[in-house]
């Protein structure tokens, strides 16, 4: 639907203006270094799946059963790392840059999005039910909220060096990714009405309750004082 990928892009546009007036000038580094990084964990995915895409022999993924942890877990580690690599490598200090990175992530993302509903439907996906149009709208917003939420526990891992927050970060993007990976396995086998609206119903509920939860939880934890390692 094109209207997710405008509310996303929209979204990303309102949130760079914010964290460029907190950050300063160097955000805009870790913004485009967080598209580099989702283009990248991207290709990491292809990869790992082409022998998986080989055996099957051209069948649709998505229909069988175990598309749907798989399509929650991948994404959940190889993305988490696109992020937490670079803000390693650029020696993260605040939030804010976190948060940049992950806003990166979500703008690239929101423009793929656009430029796949542009290739396959046109300028006639604007004409949507407006039930449609909000749900879009909701979707993008919290998942770009969840890329830069995400980010923050990233940036929690390497400045605290804790490995668990990763891992932190990682369980959450995964449980996000299991319900729209059960709504796409709903619709790839044809699920009945019911079905399909309940697992969009649920995957739009835990994207934001998720995604609001790691924007608490990483605010809070970039407010507690670092602890200076003992020599």
């Amino acid at each position: 639907m094109i209207w997710l990928a405008v509310a996303g892009i929209a979204a990303v546009v309102i949130a760079a203006v914010v964290v460029s007036a907190r950050q300063g000038k160097g955000w805009w580094v870790f913004f485009l270094v967080g598209t580099l990084g989702w283009v990248l964990a991207q290709a990491g995915k292809g990869i790992l799946l082409l022998p998986i895409i080989l055996a099957d022999r051209g069948a649709v993924l998505s229909a069988q059963l175990w598309y749907i942890p798989l399509a929650a877990l991948l994404p959940g580690v190889v993305e988490e790392l696109g992020k937490y690599v670079p803000l390693r490598m650029l020696h993260v200090r605040t939030r804010n840059m976190a948060l940049a990175l992950g806003l990166g992530a979500g703008a690239i993302e929101a423009i793929t999005i656009l430029v796949g509903v542009l290739a396959t439907a046109g300028l006639g996906g604007v004409h949507e039910p407006f039930v449609s149009a909000l749900i879009a709208v909701w979707e993008r917003f919290w998942a770009v909220t969840g890329h830069a939420a995400e980010a923050t526990l990233d940036g929690v891992a390497i400045v605290r060096r804790k490995g668990r927050w990763l891992v932190a970060a990682m369980a959450a993007h995964t449980l996000i990714d299991l319900g729209a990976a059960w709504y796409q396995h709903a619709e790839a086998v044809h699920a009945s009405v019911a079905v399909v609206r309940l697992a969009l119903g649920t995957s739009e509920v835990v994207l934001a309750v998720v995604a609001a939860l790691v924007w608490v939880w990483g605010r809070r934890l970039w407010l507690i004082p670092t602890e200076v390692p003992q020599n």
